[in-house]
């Protein structure tokens, strides 16, 4: 993965967190059609464990929020 990709990912992590976020933690793009392609990629990349309308973050994704 380039320099370029990975600051893409840790945006639309960053983005993800700030937006889809629900008090629980729990990410829920709410049927939004950015929210679930923001989700589909993210899990793609073993970002987020998927649910039906999110998901939450793998420890992959938890490591560049802690970043």
């Amino acid at each position: 993965m380039t320099d370029a990709d990975t600051r893409l990912l840790r945006s639309l992590v960053l983005m993800c967190d700030q937006y889809l976020r629900s008090p629980d933690g729990f990410l829920d793009h709410q049927h939004m059609s950015a929210g679930e392609e923001a989700v589909s990629v993210l899990v793609a990349h073993g970002l987020i464990a998927p649910s039906a309308r999110g998901g939450e973050w793998s420890k992959q994704g938890l490591a560049i929020l802690g970043s």
